[in-house]
């Protein structure tokens, strides 16, 4: 359910891309007909279809089954994205999209599959497509190539559900989708999936993602599943609504992940619980960002209190002495370290939020939370 609100307001975690789709609707109405759409990244020339950045290339077969394609796949970039997906362009330029390669197999009377290659800039970037929803039975299609777990994240790199398969491949991130789901394109969407990833490296998940604390604060856990890593304000508001404008000036150079944890059981068990569930414990949102430099960080929080918190006055709060400000929903904590900004929400009490902020920032710092 999306919860939506002037203001501070969480949206709740919602499934991509009804999430995505929905922050993209509120700014997009707020910001009236006449907005531009996002320039495309600058970079080098585009690559070869079927070539990889920073991985081997994909081979798929002219056949699947009783699917088959044509030779050569239909070419999309980043002036040409919103032309292919009417509102949702903006999420793949926003992490820094390259182009895009789309083959369709088709059947006689078994309806269609569609592949697509979304090539990235950086494996970081294709991580954070998959991180938008961790929803989905997880599919393994290289044992070889599964990468060591992290705590941060769920062990996962391939994720399939309504007949779409989502996957994360070192710098390509793709979808393929049975436009009828069935126990044979179910089987044929999983090995056009392996013969994807065939060959290709699986790097650890972004260095900000892995410097996350998995404890921190008094008795709070970091929830795997709950984890995203973005550029983008518009993916930030679909797990978490700040504002319609990008109050934390986030951008291509800013490397950014929002995560819930949640605290200790509190309580009784919710309402229409099962016998024997245990109580929820409160959850609290963080936001980290690291920026290219610490004057960056430093106008970024800035901008951030200025727009979200008006009431706060003083200088940009270090992180080792983050300030606590009470909201409509709770205690709202900041600070900076460095280059790095941390910002709490939803905190229960102050020196809740204060922790939250200290001990993120710290360890991040400790960690080098930049790829």
């Amino acid at each position: 359910m999306i919860r939506l609100a002037l203001g501070r307001r969480a949206f709740g975690w919602l499934p991509w891309p009804a999430g995505i789709l929905a922050a993209i609707v509120i700014v997009c109405a707020c910001a009236g007909p006449g907005r531009e759409k996002p320039a495309p990244p600058s970079g080098g020339a585009p690559r070869a279809p079927g070539a990889a950045q920073g991985g081997a290339a994909v081979n798929l077969p002219m056949q699947a089954g009783v699917w088959t394609r044509a030779d050569a796949p239909k070419r999309i970039d980043a002036r040409t994205i919103f032309d292919y997906m009417d509102g949702g362009g903006e999420l793949y330029v926003g992490y820094r999209f390259d182009h895009l390669d789309v083959y369709e197999y088709s059947s006689r009377d078994q309806g269609s599959i569609l592949v697509e290659l979304y090539w990235m800039t950086s494996r970081d970037e294709a991580f954070g497509l998959l991180s938008n929803d961790w929803g989905g039975e997880p599919i393994e299609l290289d044992a070889r190539t599964a990468g060591a777990p992290v705590p941060q994240v769920p062990p996962r790199r391939a994720l399939f559900g309504g007949g779409l398969l989502r996957l994360w491949s070192d710098d390509l991130y793709a979808r393929v989708l049975a436009s009828r789901d069935t126990p044979a394109s179910r089987e044929q969407v999983i090995a056009l999936g392996r013969a994807i990833v065939a060959g290709r490296s699986a790097p650890p998940p972004p260095a900000l993602v892995r410097a996350l604390p998995v404890t921190a604060a008094p008795g709070y856990r970091l929830r795997p599943d709950r984890v995203c890593f973005f550029r983008s304000y518009l993916v930030l508001n679909s797990i978490y609504f700040l504002s319609t404008q990008d109050i934390l000036d986030l951008g291509p150079q800013v490397d950014a992940v929002t995560a819930q944890y949640t605290g200790p059981p509190k309580g009784r068990p919710p309402a229409g619980a099962p016998p024997g569930a245990a109580p929820k414990g409160p959850s609290l949102q963080v936001v980290v960002a690291v920026y290219p430099s610490g004057a960056a960080a430093e106008r970024g929080l800035a901008h951030f209190r200025r727009a979200y918190l008006p009431e706060a006055t003083g200088p940009v709060p270090d992180a080792s002495k983050p300030e606590a400000l009470k909201v409509e929903h709770g205690w709202v904590a900041d600070g900076r370290e460095g280059p790095t900004v941390v910002v709490a929400l939803d905190c229960p009490n102050a020196d809740t939020g204060r922790r939250m902020v200290n001990e993120v920032a710290g360890r991040v710092t400790r960690k080098g939370g930049r790829t």
